[in-house]
């Protein structure tokens, strides 16, 4: 459950750190050996819309093994 949590915690940070960069939008990414709920979460959000990471259905033996990304559609400083 620690193992979770800790994961939880690292994910928010990364989301907030893409929020207050250049990015529009953020991106869920998921390994290609995915469980079925993680690929179909897998896509591009708004940041008030993003799913939180770890995915509780995930039913990867690894468990969620899926992460944040910026969606950069901006040009310029």
């Amino acid at each position: 459950m620690a193992a979770v949590v800790d994961k939880r915690a690292e994910q928010k940070t990364a989301l907030e750190k893409i929020r207050h960069g250049l990015a529009t939008k953020v991106r869920i990414l998921a390994s290609n050996d995915a469980c079925p709920v993680c690929k179909a979460l897998e896509g591009a959000y708004e940041f008030d819309e993003v799913p939180e990471l770890p995915h509780e259905g995930c039913s990867h033996p690894d468990g969620c093994r899926c992460f944040y990304a910026p969606v950069l559609d901006r040009f310029g400083p």
